[in-house]
Formats: structure tokens, sequence, C-alpha cells
């Protein structure tokens, strides 16, 4: 039951409401309620208040999900007690602008390349994609990041671990590996080299693709000047785009896959690139089925992208 309890609990601090937290976990709000109640008792000291019409959690409940995060996820990869040789399934969360250009292409590759792997995909935004990751619902992430503001102190175990994996980023209790760097692009209005236009349309600023991108396209010198419009897809900029409400900033695989014309396609110079990078928890990233198909996923990424 306190297992229960602490999925309950981190899904309300992920979701902010007991309705979304219940949606999210797929059962009723009176089961949630329930299960953070059987919690409390069972831990003796409250989790949550009341705050108006909503709950919040309190400041010991924070902590508690603090510590208790990389455990749920170490519990349920319980489940995949095998050796990195017998170890070829894996799932997958792919960001979904990746995962409409040319994420399926790289997945797919790496397959034929890797005799005997399979790769469960599920698409999310980048943000969901390390969440999952994190909480031992996906083992690996393809995604642009991460950004989380979860951190976890450095043991001595964790520094040893670091040392094993060479230029890696680590990130709380996640292992990032830097796959690709994707560009950029400037796509013109309407499609039209000759258009002129003051609007720049790009992704909305809580996207991981803004996060890494920003401060570059805010001091770029062919980028500073535009009055910027977010929205939350980059399908819908590229459509946008082609109806004349402005330029558009995007993925470069994402411009080609939606078909814009390569005249419309405008490389930046000083280039601006977001990171495409293969996540997962440091006791899947150790195992050597997934250090090689990291190293094949970065070899053919550069084929595609």
């Amino acid at each position: 039951m306190m297992i229960q309890g602490l999925e309950a609990l981190i899904a309300l601090e992920r979701t902010g409401t007991v309705s979304e937290a219940a949606a999210q976990l797929r059962l009723t709000q009176s089961a949630v309620s329930k299960r953070i109640q059987a919690l409390q008792e069972e831990l003796g000291f409250k989790l949550v208040q009341p705050d108006g019409r909503r709950v919040r959690i309190t400041e010991k409940g924070l902590a508690l999900i603090d510590k208790a995060r990389p455990l749920l996820s170490e519990i349920k990869n319980l489940g995949n007690l095998q050796t990195g040789e017998d170890l070829q399934q894996f799932s997958i969360g792919i960001s979904d602008s990746i995962a409409a250009s040319w994420g399926p292409r790289l997945i797919r590759r790496a397959e034929k390349k890797l005799k005997g792997l399979k790769l469960d995909i599920h698409v999310h935004r980048s943000t969901l994609v390390e969440e999952n990751v994190k909480l031992g619902r996906y083992q690996l992430g393809l995604c642009i990041g991460p950004y989380s503001s979860h951190t976890n102190q450095t043991t001595e175990v964790d520094r040893n671990f670091e040392m094993q994996i060479p230029q890696s980023q680590q990130s709380g209790q996640l292992v990032a590996e830097l796959i690709a760097e994707e560009p950029m692009v400037l796509l013109q209005s309407k499609f039209d080299p000759t258009e002129k236009s003051n609007r720049l349309i790009t992704i909305e600023p809580n996207s991981a693709t803004w996060k890494s991108v920003s401060e570059r396209v805010l001091k770029h010198p062919k980028l500073k000047n535009f009055e910027i419009v977010t929205v939350e897809s980059f399908a819908a900029i590229v459509r946008m785009v082609e109806e004349g409400f402005g330029h558009g900033l995007v993925p470069f695989g994402i411009a080609t896959t939606m078909g814009a014309p390569k005249k419309s396609i405008q490389i930046l110079l000083p280039s601006i690139k977001r990171p495409i990078k293969i996540i997962s928890r440091k006791s899947i990233a150790l195992l050597p089925s997934i250090q090689e198909l990291t190293k094949i996923l970065r070899e053919t990424a550069k084929e595609i992208t």
C-alpha cells in the first residue's frame, strides 16, 4: 500500500490537482485521496493540506517525494533483472517533435544494426519523457534536455559510476548522452524568400527546445529584432508560416518532413542547434546492450540528421 500511496502523491505533485492525478493514474479521485490518506496514517505526518478548493503538498511531503522518486523507479525495474546480454527489449519515450520527423527512422535503423533488439516506442513532450524515465515507466528516453529541477546529492558510488561513463551529463538520477545536435532553421513566411515580416513564430517557453536555444535566439543577429509569438506545436508553426502569419523557427527535421520547400528554409549563421540526448537511469545506462545502443544511435544520427 505504501508504494501505491507514494505513486499517488508523486502524481499529485506532478499534475497539481487530485483530478488530474487520478486521470494520469487511471483511478477515481476518491481512490487517489484514499491512497494518500492511508500513506499519511502509515507515516504519521501530514503530506497534503487544504489550500482553498485545492490541496497542496506539505514540506515534509515534498521531502518524501524527493527521496521516494528514485527508489520507486528502482523497484519498478526489478522486473528487468536480466543480464546485459539477455536484456533485448526496452521501452523508450521519444519527444514528439523527434518522433514526427527523423526519430522513427533512427530507431528502425538502430534495431536493424543491433540484431534481436526491440524498442517499444512511446511519444510525449520532452519534459514528460524525462519524468517517465525518472519514474521507471520507460527505461530510455530520446529527447531534448534533460532540464529537471530535481537534483540529488552525489555519493561516492555516484562519483565512481560517473567515472565509468565518460562524456555523459548527470541530471539528478539520470544519465544523459548526446546523440545529435539538430539545427534550428528559419522558415520564410508564405514559403517565399522575398516575403517580409517582423513576426517570428516559435515554440512555447516551457518547452525543452526553447529552454535549450532561447538565449542564442534572443541574441542572434538575424532574429533578435523580431516580435516573437509562441505556440505549442512545431507542426502548427509550419502551417502558420505557410499561410503568411510570419516567419517560423523550427527544427530542420520538422521543416523537411512537413514539406517546406528548400528555398524557404534558411540555415542560420551562426548556427543554433538543439541537443538530442538519450537518457536513462544509471542502473540501465551501465548495461552493455544500452552502451552499444547509445553508440549506434550516435553513429546513425550522423547519417540521417
